[in-house]
């Protein structure tokens, strides 16, 4: 029987095959029955050809009518025996096996069943079990040939013995060996179907990273772009409410005009974000995979402030010129305008109507430094949480940046040095 097991947590239990082989996990009961059957038949027919061949070319001329009769009858019962023995084998290996031998020697109908019985003994490769086995078998064949089958008194059966003693030995050690490696080719097999699941199980966790960090950018994505555009919405629709008194017909138009622009563009970027989605009936496959649509650059950061202060922010902007801006990396260069549209909605949101600081430099050690400030938010929204600030941070975290946020003098300050190597 093969001493490999599987463990519980990584596949579903195997089950013997009949021999102590490790087959298919949980076998039908048909497939166990069959594997046990068509082995107790082997050994069966194995020890029927031995009783044919044995008894008719063994020399009974000098025993009486009754011996050999008890002779025979003894070689059937105990054949008999070790047959009905060697299906239980599994539950008492050694026991069993020992028992078995024991008959063989004095039955040639328990022949096949020796041999079934050493063989699976052998497969669980225990070295002790083995010899002990060998030596119980050996011995109680001399015994046998000695006592049970001997026919003359003048020596010739202790050199017949001998030469009997050397063929059980060496039948004895093929069965062996054979078990052992079959034992081993089982112990291989098993080896093999374990690392096979436990890389299937490395694989589907190396997928769910994969899509829990495509789900994490998707998030990041839509926070970013939908807060944005909304904030302005907001912003606008704010105006219509509280001055709707105060604005011309020809004001109201244009600042409803700008709601409705505004809407339009947040619903364009969300088709946009959600384009990062495949369709599994489409694709045949049901992770979440990044196709994204163009993304924006550093290069665009000037219309991000434009769109700010047409919004009505109070925007002030140094920005580093187009030239040093375009050597930084897409990666990081969609990351920087991210972190400014970021920080100019929350600024806008928690801080409305004050002005706003923009900067942003390439500095000559090949990182991008940003830096956005605002007076500090007004007392009766700085309680308000979010967590914009959380994926500024994973973002610069992304590209082994240095982030901060928080309050500076009487000010609000964001800042991030994003690193990049040429």
């Amino acid at each position: 029987m093969s001493t490999a097991t599987v463990r519980p947590e990584t596949a579903t239990p195997a089950t013997d095959d009949g021999d102590g082989a490790v087959g298919d996990p949980r076998p039908s009961r048909a497939r166990r029955l069959w594997a046990g059957s068509w082995r107790l038949g082997v050994a069966l027919m194995t020890g029927l050809v031995a009783f044919a061949v044995v008894w008719p070319s063994t020399d009974m001329s000098g025993w009486s009518d009754a011996r050999v009769g008890a002779s025979i009858v003894g070689d059937v019962l105990a054949g008999s025996a070790a047959l009905v023995l060697v299906p239980f084998r599994h539950r008492a290996p050694f026991a069993v096996t020992l028992v078995v031998v024991g008959l063989a020697s004095f039955s040639t109908l328990a022949v096949g069943a020796a041999a079934l019985a050493v063989v699976s003994l052998a497969t669980r490769r225990r070295p002790g079990e083995i010899v002990a086995t060998g030596a119980v078998f050996v011995a109680a064949t001399v015994v046998a040939e000695l006592v049970v089958f001997r026919s003359t008194d003048d020596g010739t059966s202790v050199g017949w013995t001998a030469v009997v003693l050397g063929a059980i030995v060496l039948a004895y050690a093929l069965l062996a060996l054979v078990g052992v490696v079959i034992g081993s080719r089982r112990a291989l097999v098993s080896s093999l179907r374990e690392r096979a699941r436990l890389v299937e199980r490395d694989q589907a966790l190396r997928e769910e990273r994969a899509r829990d960090g495509e789900r994490a950018h998707l998030a990041r994505e839509m926070h970013d772009v939908l807060g944005h555009r909304l904030s302005l919405v907001a912003l606008h629709a704010g105006a219509l409410e509280y001055r709707g008194r105060d604005l011309d017909p020809d004001e109201t138009v244009a600042a409803a005009a700008v709601v409705r622009a505004e809407a339009h563009s947040a619903l364009s970027d969300l088709r946009d974000v959600l384009g990062v989605l495949r369709d599994p009936e489409a694709g045949g496959a049901s992770e979440v995979t990044v196709t994204a649509p163009p993304q924006p650059t550093l290069l665009e950061l000037d219309a991000l402030v434009d769109e700010a202060r047409e919004a009505g922010s109070s925007v002030t902007s140094s920005i580093d010129d187009s030239e040093r801006l375009a050597e930084v990396p897409t990666t990081v260069g969609r990351h920087a305008y991210r972190i400014v549209q970021e920080a100019l909605t929350n600024a806008r949101r928690h801080a409305a109507g004050q002005p706003i600081r923009v900067s942003v430099a390439v500095a000559t050690t090949d990182v991008v430094r940003i830096r956005v400030t605002n007076p500090a938010p007004d007392v009766t929204t700085e309680n308000r949480t979010g967590h914009g600030l959380a994926g500024l941070a994973e973002r610069v975290r992304l590209v082994d940046g240095h982030f901060r946020a928080g309050p500076d003098g009487d000010g609000f300050v964001v800042e991030a040095d994003l690193p990049w190597t040429r």
